[in-house]
């Protein structure tokens, strides 16, 4: 429950930062505009940083299997060369 909290009002930090920065910039002549659009904003920002997590781990990931390919294929070929040269 402690973690959702956390993660709730840290959301709403953002969400309170994104709307301040909208109300004193581009939406000067309607801040009442400036809270839904922080709204999608938020929302937009928490899937794209998701999306770079999933990317970021996929990634890793690929690097990961190929290393376990190759270390098992260098095992492979140094048991083969180790058992016909001796």
């Amino acid at each position: 429950e402690d973690i959702i909290n956390f993660f709730y009002l840290f959301y709403q930090a953002v969400r309170d930062v994104i709307q301040y920065i909208f109300e004193s910039t581009i939406m000067k002549v309607d801040p009442s505009l400036a809270a839904k659009y922080a709204d999608a904003t938020t929302i937009l920002i928490t899937i794209t940083a998701i999306l770079i997590i999933f990317e970021v781990f996929t990634a890793a990931k690929k690097i990961l299997r190929v290393i376990v390919i190759l270390g098992w294929v260098l095992l492979i070929l140094s048991i083969i060369i180790g058992v016909i040269m001796h």
